[in-house]
């Protein structure tokens, strides 16, 4: 021990003896700790932090696909949940889990659009954590009696001052009246940001999809056991309904990563890259070590010469960097935190499992584990240099003659070149997500967002009783809307693109022909309002909209996008085209004449190709939901927004209106993406300075080392171009070969990353190209400095003490 506090009292002394070289060991790498540690608390947030359920790891989200490459929702039929729940099965529950149309009324009366899911039986059991009041609610005596409901934590705060008494009273919607059964637990976040919950009984021969299933695992069961008894259990439906069940799979996943999404991914590259820039910080704080340590050789070789072991000298070594990564860690904790806030300020609060960013003790962990990483690795190379001279090295190392320090340099210009690779990978994955992001938003969604306004209303309660009252109340609502001041045009649609509704996933069959049972066409359907197109600025390729004309006593009509004519009506003229539609059956009732086509819209989100696509009706087939679409010629909506509120009141004061701006949506889904190349290329410009100052730190050192040889070179008649080109080529090899390095360590991570982004290549020559020239660029800024400086020494007063 006294020992250690011996090394640590010199150490200190070293340091404060030259305070620049500790200041800017200790801030290289605190950006490097800081930067990998507060992404590692953004992962572990995300991804590492166990959910608050009890026994977690057995949850599952459930979904379903089709191996046959039909179109499907992905969600799950009634009687795929209700099979699920057999005893004999690993499965220990399932449930399910919609979204469905209620407008809460809170006290005064005033509508709030809320958050309100049905459930199945046993959803909150399934998630085992006890109600915060009450109980899960059971499925009501008779079918004539409302459910009660369930609120959330955050309903029961703010809407009702967390009474406690708050089971059993009354509560209203604007559909129905009833009672509150229980408050759910605090920690109960499922869906995300969730307002009301109530128990239906699923229909166990029910077979449209249209619940998100969840499932928990006996304890002790394996999941690929519980995959191949889920199997078995689909071959069986597929026997019972072939329509809707043949070529269908379960597709199950740990539930924290349906929570996180493709944020999960993106959150993994990021931190692969703030790996590399601690290495990168690691890196140029060992050259200064490797430079600092040659400049105290002579000291070093005294210490020997007085009887110091090499163990001793490379102990004093070590807990110099140890102490310097100490420092540097206390530094990048604070830098972490700082830049946990930032993230959360930059919209990252808002996506899943990221509302809190906690420095727990696992983050803890990770800093303390990479601080000694960070101060072995940067004393390492030091020290395996120091035992490896002998003493009369180190006392020519401390002369300036040409040779003593060729063994130092080449370390350094090693780490260099490490640097200089490093570099241009981090710039080349910046330039991936760059590239990745930009194309996904220079991509057409189908429509035109700018100046385009959306909001949800549902025609529903006994106002609205029949189809004809329903669509009574849609031309009532346009009616109202089309003559405020700023309105351009209004149309409705039962999912605006890119909001993850939910949509119809039906079969068709075109008049004339008979369904492929093995491979039947499927299409998404949608409802639309006359003028819908044109208020969203879908191109019309062909044909007409829909007009006021098109109600139920007239011939059916459709309009299809542009993929269900390339996909299904090849050779055929669209406008000639009838077809029929249905699930699991084709209806035959249900003939409609295609009237129009128009351009394809990117409807579940920006990366996903269209699917085909055919559009009814509001009119004809009385769709109580619908998001209305307002293009308006206003730049501040705001007036408009609360003339569009009271012209809803009026129609229906229980009503509660939300807007969102088109550019808005289109923001949201871009959020992750946004988030991993703004990272990415903080972290690429903070490479490029470290690699600059690391560059700069090389080439300063091996220059001064060849001061006498440049002053000789000088006064025997050499040129200052001559020693500025002679010092100059030494970057330009260090850079030449580091380029080659990076390039290809680059194009094989790009392999492994670019699966992950939109439309990007690993050898795209464009990124490759600007990385390399960017670091280049820097690396040749950082030779020249130290080159023009040792060119214009005067070399009398170099050579005068020789």
């Amino acid at each position: 021990m006294d020992t250690l506090l011996q090394d640590l009292r010199f150490a200190l002394r070293n340091l404060r003896r030259t305070p620049a070289f500790p200041l800017a060991a200790i801030a290289t790498l605190a950006l490097g700790v800081g930067a990998t540690t507060a992404i590692f608390s953004t992962v572990n947030a995300a991804l590492l932090r166990p959910l608050p359920y009890p026994n977690a790891r057995d949850l599952y989200a459930v979904r379903t696909t089709l191996t046959d490459g039909r179109v499907t929702t992905g969600l799950l039929a009634p009687c795929e949940i209700v099979r699920l729940n057999d005893p004999n099965l690993s499965v220990a529950r399932a449930a399910g889990l919609g979204p469905q149309d209620a407008t809460f009324l809170s006290k005064d009366g005033t509508p709030r659009r809320t958050r309100v899911y049905a459930v199945t039986e046993g959803f909150f059991d399934l998630f085992g954590l006890p109600m915060t009041l009450g109980t899960a609610p059971a499925l009501p005596v008779n079918a004539n009696t409302p459910p009660q409901v369930v609120i959330s934590q955050r309903v029961w705060r703010n809407e009702f001052a967390a009474d406690p008494a708050i089971v059993g009273k009354p509560i209203r919607f604007a559909e129905v009246s009833t009672t509150i059964g229980g408050v759910a637990p605090a920690d109960f976040d499922t869906p995300h940001n969730a307002d009301f919950w109530f128990v239906i009984q699923p229909d166990p021969k029910g077979v449209n999809h249209s619940w998100e299933g969840y499932m928990r695992l006996k304890p002790g069961t394996t999941i690929e056991r519980a995959r191949s008894e889920m199997a078995s259990v689909m071959s069986g439906l597929a026997r019972d309904f072939p329509s809707s069940a043949k070529n269908r799979v379960y597709v199950v996943n740990p539930l924290v990563d349906s929570i996180v999404g493709d944020l999960g991914p993106i959150l993994i590259v990021v931190l692969s890259a703030t790996t590399l820039l601690l290495l990168l910080a690691c890196v140029n704080v060992t050259n200064l070590l490797l430079a600092r340590g040659a400049a105290r050789a002579r000291e070093m070789a005294v210490r020997v010469a007085l009887g110091a072991g090499r163990g001793r000298i490379v102990r004093q070594l070590l807990t110099e960097s140890v102490l310097l990564a100490t420092a540097g860690a206390t530094v990048g904790l604070f830098i972490a935190y700082i830049g946990v806030r930032l993230l959360l300020r930059l919209s990252a609060g808002t996506l899943p499992r990221l509302d809190a960013v906690p420095f727990d003790a696992s983050v803890l962990l990770f800093a303390l584990a990479t601080l000694i990483v960070s101060g072995v690795f940067v004393g390492f190379a030091p020290a395996l240099r120091l035992a490896r001279t002998d003493v009369r090295a180190l006392l020519n190392e401390s002369g300036r003659s040409a040779s003593g320090g060729r063994g130092t340099t080449r370390w350094l210009n090693a780490m260099t070149i490490a640097q200089i690779a490093l570099a241009i990978t981090l710039v080349a994955g910046a330039g991936w997500l760059i590239r990745g992001f930009e194309k996904l938003r220079a991509t057409n969604p189908g429509f035109v967002a700018d100046k385009r306004l959306v909001f949800d209303v549902a025609l529903q309660g006994p106002k609205y009783r029949d189809n004809a009252a329903v669509t009574a109340g849609w031309i009532d609502l346009f009616d109202r809307i089309r003559p405020l001041h700023g309105v351009a045009a209004v149309g409705g649609i039962s999912s605006f693109p890119l909001r993850g509704s939910q949509e119809n996933s039906l079969f068709v069959q075109l008049r004339g022909e008979t369904m492929d049972p093995a491979n039947p066409m499927g299409s998404r359907q949608r409802f639309a309002t006359p003028g819908l197109f044109g208020a969203m600025g879908i191109r019309m390729l062909a044909g007409r909209d829909f007009t006021l004309d098109d109600r139920p006593d007239t011939a059916r009509v459709a309009v299809v996008n542009n993929t269900f004519v390339r996909r299904y009506l090849s050779g055929k003229e669209p406008l000639t085209v009838h077809f029929s539609s249905g699930y699991p059956t084709i209806n035959p009732q249900s003939e409609v004449a295609i009237i129009g086509v128009v351009e394809d819209v990117r409807q579940k989100s920006l990366s996903d190709p269209p699917e085909p696509a055919f559009y009814t009706s509001t009119l004809q087939f009385a769709a109580r939901r619908e998001s209305v679409v307002v293009a308006t010629t206003l730049v501040d909506t705001t007036p408009l927004q609360s003339a569009i509120r009271d012209e809803v009141r009026k129609l229906d004061p229980q009503m509660a209106v939300d807007f969102e701006s088109a550019p808005q949506i289109i923001a949201t889904t871009l959020r992750r993406k946004e988030l991993g190349m703004t990272l990415m290329l903080l972290f690429g410009l903070a490479s490029v300075a470290l690699a600059a100052v690391g560059i700069y730190g090389v080439i300063a050192y091996g220059a001064s080392q060849r001061t006498d040889e440049v002053a000789t070179r000088l006064a025997l008649g050499a040129t200052q171009q001559n020693v500025f080109w002679l010092v100059l080529k030494q970057g330009r090899t260090l850079a030449a070969i580091g380029t080659a390095i990076g390039l290809a360590v680059a194009y094989v991570a790009g392999q492994i990353v670019s699966s992950r982004l939109y439309e990007v290549s690993a050898s795209d020559p464009a990124i490759l190209g600007a990385a390399t020239l960017l670091v280049v660029s820097i690396a040749l800024v950082a030779t020249i400095i130290p080159a023009w400086r040792v060119s214009h020494i005067a070399p009398a007063r170099v050579l005068r003490p020789e």
